[in-house]
Order: C-alpha cells, then sequence, then structure tokens
C-alpha cells in the first residue's frame, strides 16, 4: 500500500507535486527544490542527507488513491521535518474523502517509520487557519505554537556597536539559557529542550552548517542572540531574548543581525536577497521592532509536533552480593 520512493515512482511524483503543499516553509523560501529532485537524491529512506519519501498507490474502498509524504530529519536531533504532503486538500469538508484519507494513511505511515529508526518528534508548519490541521490532528500532531513571518526585500549595512560579537561554540550553556528564559514551557517540552538530549533547539535547526549568529553579551552576560541562516534564495533571522530587554536593545540585536547578513552576502559576493524573520505568538513587541526596519507581514503559520516515541527513564533494582556478617566474639588479650 505504502512504500519508500523508487524509480518507479518518478512520474507519479512528477504529476502529484504540482498539486501538494510544502509543509516546512523554511525550506520553500530560502533553498527551494522540487520535492523529485530531493527524492532522487536521497534514494535509501533517513540515510546521507535523511530524505524520506513515502509513496501511496493503492485502491481503497473502490476508489484509486495516489499520494506522497516527504520527511527531513534533523541534524544532531531525533526528529525530523515534515517537506511536502501531496495531493493538497481542496476542503475540510468530509466531502474530499479522497484526500483526507490519502493524508491520515501517509501520516500514520511516516510516523510509525520515524518511530521505527528512533525518531521522537516530526514536526509540521502550515498556514494558520489554512486547510490541512485537522488532518494533523487526527493523525496526532498538536498544534505548539502560532508565528507570523515577516519579509523584508533586502538587508542593508549599519555600523557595528560595542557589546556584539560572533557566536561561537563556548556560548552554547548561554544560549541554552537564554532560550529557556524566553520560551514558554509548553514549547520548550514541544521543541525537545527538556528530555536531557544534546544540542540545543536553538542551535540545532535545520542545516547547522549554514548559520551565523552573534550574541549580545554586556557586562560578560549573554542577554540576546541573533542566528541568520545564508539561503540561496532567501535568508532566515531568528532573534533571541527580546522579551527580557527593553525597545533600544532589541533594535540594536536586529540591526546587527541584518549587518551579519549584509557582510555574508558581501564576502560571498550574492546579490541581495530577501531576508525572512518569525515573530511567535509570545514574542511580545518584535513585530513592532522588525517593520520599523521595513519588514512587512508575509504569512502566519501555525506549528504542529508529534511524539512518535517517547522516552521513559526506569529504575532498575541493583541487586548487590549480601554481606557475610558472622557472629564472632572479638577475641581478648590474655595480657593484664
Amino acid at each position: 500500500m505504502i512504500r519508500p520512493f523508487g524509480l518507479t515512482d518518478v512520474w507519479l511524483v512528477r504529476r502529484l507535486q504540482r498539486s501538494g503543499v510544502p509543509v516546512a516553509i523554511e525550506h520553500v523560501l530560502t533553498h527551494p527544490h522540487e520535492p523529485l529532485w530531493t527524492a532522487l537524491t536521497a534514494p535509501w529512506p533517513w540515510a546521507g542527507v535523511g530524505i524520506a519519501t513515502f509513496v501511496l498507490d493503492d485502491r481503497i474502498q473502490g476508489q484509486h488513491m495516489t499520494g506522497f509524504v516527504q520527511l527531513m530529519k534533523r541534524s544532531a536531533r531525533p526528529e525530523a521535518d515534515l517537506l511536502y504532503l501531496a495531493p493538497a486538500l481542496a476542503s475540510e469538508a468530509a466531502d474530499d474523502f479522497a484526500t483526507r484519507t490519502v493524508w491520515n494513511l501517509l501520516l500514520s505511515y511516516c510516523s510509525e517509520d520515524a518511530a521505527s529508526h528512533g525518531l521522537q518528534r516530526i514536526y509540521a508548519s502550515i498556514p494558520d487557519g489554512g486547510l490541512g490541521q485537522a488532518c494533523l490532528k487526527d493523525a496526532g500532531f498538536s498544534l505548539y505554537t502560532r508565528e507570523t513571518i515577516y519579509r523584508l526585500a533586502m538587508s542593508a549595512d549599519c555600523s557595528p556597536q560595542a557589546g556584539f560579537r560572533p557566536q561561537g561554540p563556548q556560548d552554547g550553556w548561554a544560549l541554552q539559557r537564554l532560550y529557556l528564559r524566553n520560551t514558554p514551557r509548553l514549547v520548550q517540552q514541544a521543541e525537545g529542550a527538556m528530555g536531557g538530549e544534546p544540542g540545543s533547539p536553538l542551535l540545532s535547526w535545520w542545516e547547522p552548517d549554514d548559520w551565523q549568529g552573534i550574541v549580545w553579551e554586556p557586562a560578560g552576560e549573554v542577554r540576546g542572540a541573533g542566528q541568520v541562516h545564508i539561503g540561496r534564495a532567501g535568508h532566515w533571522l531568528r532573534v533571541w531574548g527580546t522579551n527580557e530587554l527593553g525597545a533600544r536593545d532589541s533594535r540594536s540585536l536586529v540591526e546587527q543581525s541584518l549587518r551579519t547578513i549584509y557582510n555574508a552576502e558581501r564576502r560571498g559576493r550574492r546579490r541581495a536577497l530577501p531576508v525572512y524573520a518569525t515573530v511567535r505568538d509570545y514574542e511580545v513587541g518584535l513585530d513592532r521592532i522588525l517593520t520599523g526596519f521595513g519588514f512587512a507581514s508575509y504569512m502566519d503559520r501555525a506549528r504542529f509536533v508529534k511524539h512518535t516515541v517517547m522516552p521513559v527513564r526506569e529504575q532498575q533494582t541493583v541487586t548487590r552480593p549480601a554481606l557475610d556478617v558472622r557472629g564472632e566474639v572479638p577475641a581478648r588479650s590474655q595480657s593484664r
């Protein structure tokens, strides 16, 4: 019924991708690739770059149903992102029975397969209030945050400011603490920040080698951070710590992050590309700061997660050999 992508599925995927829906908007805006191209570069599920493509082509209840789902494993983390689902839903109503059935079957299958490979979470990002949310919930996905994506036509140069420096490996612990202080507990649980896993959620998103970061460290304490992903079709910006900062410091953080993008483009002799930034519903005031730099609202998204494997710590009883205690009478000295 459902199988890993193979060469015999090329024409099916090529046809279906025209009517599919991307489920990881970051990849689409920074490194757009057709799902067929991605599937051909990763013929074995989860191997190499961590891509898995599964195809459905079968008769179900008298109807010929086809579809495919594509996922990508996150680097150094036991989790994956849904990249693409096809075909797209035409309606949330029950009359779109065939597509809803395809989605439910594909989502259930890929979740089980991901769990069998030790992946504990699967993420999906779809338009807020749009089609697909009911199917995701039926398949065991839970909404954990909403966000607005903002778009800037291009970055601009600015003067460096004191207190900012490039992010380095030594900042891992400080950035983890920054994330925990500025992120609700529910989101931390959804993003695996509380399970003792290696790697911080804000440091191990997709393609971590293409990330650059700065930290704001007044008086020797990291109080803010900006991270940018330099992409082929656009750049991605995430700003951390604004919930604890005033407007002036937050503006400086955004400004120096944009400067990082500008310098990266200049070093790579790249043409200016759009910059995308996300504002989650718990990041108060960041939207006003971004619009002050010329960002405009681009789209609203809803983020879902499905926990496929729940790690359980079991207490093991350690059996120790019993001590051989004998009722011996201590010897007394014969001397008086």
